[in-house]
């Protein structure tokens, strides 16, 4: 009878390297819980280069505070000798750890070369935020990237150089002024992915963001805003040459100045405001900059669309692809028609909402490069099938028409819609119709 094997514990006989990198890509607490295995495990988890540190845990449960900041001291203070790739921060107010010792945990991590570093504050009041080392944490040379989710000003110092960091996103942060904004911005010379979001812009007149490397960026939701005509009070200036993706979401800023973006794809969401004809200028400014753009998804009111005239920019000669959604029902088509007639190579067309086509007007990227057509959300069957009829009368190159209709119909009036539109006859003898 064989013998049965003994492998005993496989896991403990990795090497400290190997056991070290297990240990860092766990939670933090789960990592310290593995000191009670046995004696060799007792010092394991203070070689972890991983910290992701929550001080929920703690507020919820008061009796750990303390055996919780000693840990912190342990790894950060008492073990300087091993590195720190991650280091991710989530502050919250808790009696029996004051801002100061908390600001000391951010310096040690950043003196012992931390790669990337995420601080989240949500504190109860100005007054218990722990006050960042901006000297070192604006001049690191180790940090390739860099989360910033705090509720106040970010004094930026005068001397700034990230020479590592490629990404940057910054939430909820208080710009001091113009100028810091852009020293922070034009300070990290590999930057690739930079993110704002929900940030106060109530001291910027103008934000001007200029990096040769920006690959991506991302503006969303920034303040301060006319409480008036729900307009943004400052001006944005974008220099990005070798920029590939813009995202945009919210307000009309008082003006944009483009100067360099060739982005590839363009994700913008403009929310409505009061003061269209202001809006529409500010809009042709800023679609103007993103002429050279392949695929756009663009959520607009109509209102907007007339900013989007070839008097104001030269034509989308480049668009491939475009999603569209508005913020109505039902609209009539005619600006998207003589939008459309501005992108005399689209391939692609999706609809996300109601709208009817002026049958007398059709815009030549349609009938000649037109090759997919998708339509989302129709309630309106009337108007579904004039648009419909319009596209398969037209398209001469149309390859696919898809139809996607509300859950709400039932299974049996959509295979009854899904019968009707396939008897629509086509101009294109190559297109599938699809509904479902």
């Amino acid at each position: 009878m064989a013998k049965k094997a003994n492998h005993g514990d496989r896991i403990s006989n990795l090497p400290d390297s190997v056991l070290s990198r297990i240990l860092s890509s766990l939670p933090t607490r789960d990592a310290v819980s593995t000191s009670i295995l046995s004696t060799r495990w007792q010092h394991l988890f203070a070689s972890i280069f991983n910290l992701d540190v929550d001080f929920y845990i703690s507020r919820c449960y008061p009796h750990i505070v303390k055996s919780f900041a000693n840990f912190m001291d342990k790894m950060l203070f008492f073990h300087s000798e091993g590195r720190i790739e991650q280091f991710r921060l989530l502050y919250m107010d808790i009696p029996g750890i004051d801002a100061t010792h908390v600001c000391g945990w951010i310096s040690a991590a950043l003196g012992r070369g931390v790669k990337e570093m995420g601080l989240v504050f949500h504190p109860l009041n100005d007054n218990s935020i722990p006050m960042l080392p901006t000297a070192l944490l604006f001049t690191s040379n180790t940090l390739v990237r860099l989360k910033l989710e705090i509720p106040f000003v970010m004094a930026v110092p005068v001397h700034v150089c990230l020479p590592s960091l490629k990404t940057l996103e910054l939430e909820s942060i208080v710009f001091e002024d113009d100028d810091s904004v852009e020293r922070l911005f034009s300070s990290c010379p590999i930057l690739e992915d930079l993110s704002i979001s929900d940030c106060d812009l109530r001291n910027i007149t103008c934000i001007k963001i200029s990096n040769p490397s920006l690959m991506s960026l991302t503006l969303l939701a920034l303040g301060e805003y006319d409480s008036c005509s729900y307009s943004l009070t400052f001006s944005i200036v974008i220099d990005l040459p070798n920029l590939v993706y813009f995202k945009y979401e919210g307000y009309v800023a008082k003006s944009y100045s483009v100067v360099n973006m060739p982005c590839v794809r363009a994700d913008i969401d403009i929310s409505r405001g009061h003061d269209y004809t202001r809006e529409r200028d500010a809009l042709g400014e800023l679609f103007q900059g993103i002429g050279n753009v392949k695929s756009l998804h663009l959520t607009i009111y109509p209102e907007a669309l007339p900013a989007l005239s070839h008097k104001r920019f030269v034509a989308f000669l480049n668009l491939l692809e475009l999603n569209i959604f508005w913020w109505i029902t039902e609209w009539k088509g005619m600006e998207l028609v003589e939008f459309l007639e501005f992108s005399p190579n689209l391939q692609t067309l999706i609809l996300a909402n109601e709208v009817s086509f002026p049958m007398e007007k059709v815009p030549s990227c349609l009938v000649y490069q037109l090759k997919e057509f998708k339509l989302r959300g129709y309630r309106n069957h009337s108007s579904l099938f004039e648009v419909v009829t319009y596209i398969l009368k037209n398209a001469t190159v149309l390859e696919k028409l898809t139809m996607c209709q509300c859950e709400e119909v039932s299974d049996k009036e959509k295979f009854k819609i899904a019968k009707q539109l396939l008897s629509i006859p086509r101009n294109s003898n190559k297109c599938q119709v699809i509904a479902f």
